[in-house]
């Protein structure tokens, strides 16, 4: 018996202890932060505990507002709790920032740190001083709801660059994930070119986009899907100030088909007219399409090529 209680003591000893940081759950955070905390016998799967405690976190934030406020009656409040609902219920825990990882007796423990801001004012708090900070000038920009959300948090518009997936804006990046993404679509009209296309489609619908140009110059027609792939319809077509055109040619072709994966239920895409005083190579495009982990983060390429020309664009919904 001695024996066997002396083997029970031993085999408790040597089972694993968690850290005190992960028991007491204690990490000092600030209020727009959340933490948490994972286990599992891969460093993936104490990644992906910690991720559900944070959707948990955000979710009883939620509850929690729904519950106190349930007597209220007014609308506008009715209306800011059900945005704020969806908000969360889509949230993207993009950017998760580790603060503390142990690995003991087979088991990795982490903490994971999400901060709960807006994409915009996630930017703002990465800058001390702003003196430094460039301000936009591209048109097109300006319009997006994106640039007028960081205007909120700067106070001017921020000259931003946007390279392989991320945007950077002085010497910092942030990684654009599809909901930043689709703040940067923008539906725009410059008097220089009228841009007709159906705002609604159905999948697998066919269409054609019309285009009628009040200026000289050469004409490029481009369209960015939800995912950042990015298709050049046709580029660098001269035309004049009374020029009309529709694409494709009805005459050769069924139109554009509309189109949304498997696993989606509506999706929006850009289509986005530019003409140009002088012609643009867009060769590099050509280049890399056929590789399609490229092909997906070439964008950026588009809205700075689009700088300094008269450019239309229009969001186009699709649904099932």
């Amino acid at each position: 018996m001695k024996f066997f209680l002396s083997s029970l003591i031993l085999f408790m000893s040597l089972e694993a202890s968690p850290p005190k940081w992960y028991i007491k759950n204690n990490i000092p955070f600030e209020n727009y932060e959340n933490i948490g905390y994972g286990s599992g016998a891969t460093k993936d799967e104490a990644k992906q505990s910690a991720k559900v405690d944070i959707s948990n976190s955000l979710q009883t934030t939620i509850k929690s507002s729904l519950i106190i406020n349930k007597s209220s009656t007014n609308d506008t409040y009715s209306k800011n709790v059900n945005k704020n609902v969806e908000e969360i219920s889509n949230v993207e825990l993009d950017n998760l920032i580790t603060l503390k990882s142990e690995y003991i007796d087979g088991v990795y423990y982490i903490a994971l740190k999400y901060i709960n801001l807006s994409f915009a004012k996630k930017i703002r708090l990465k800058f001390d001083d702003i003196k430094s900070v460039k301000k936009e000038t591209n048109s097109y920009f300006l319009n997006t709801l994106l640039l007028k959300e960081l205007k909120d948090e700067f106070g001017f518009y921020p000259k931003i660059t946007i390279d392989k997936g991320s945007l950077i804006i002085g010497n910092h990046s942030f990684k654009i994930t599809k909901t930043i993404l689709k703040k940067l679509f923008s539906s725009n009209t410059d008097i220089s070119i009228n841009l007709k296309i159906p705002k609604q489609l159905k999948h697998q619908e066919f269409y054609f986009i019309n285009i009628e140009s009040k200026n000289n110059g050469y004409l490029t027609l481009v369209q960015i899907y939800e995912n950042g792939e990015t298709s050049i319809l046709f580029d660098n077509k001269q035309v004049n100030n009374n020029s009309k055109f529709e694409y494709p040619n009805k005459n050769e072709y069924d139109g554009l088909e509309a189109y949304l994966d498997d696993n989606q239920n509506k999706a929006k895409d850009l289509a986005i007219a530019m003409i140009c005083k002088n012609k643009k190579d867009f060769s590099y495009f050509d280049n890399i399409s056929v590789y399609k982990e490229k092909y997906a983060k070439v964008y950026g390429k588009v809205f700075d090529m689009m700088d300094g020309c008269n450019v239309s664009s229009k969001i186009i919904e699709i649904r099932r």
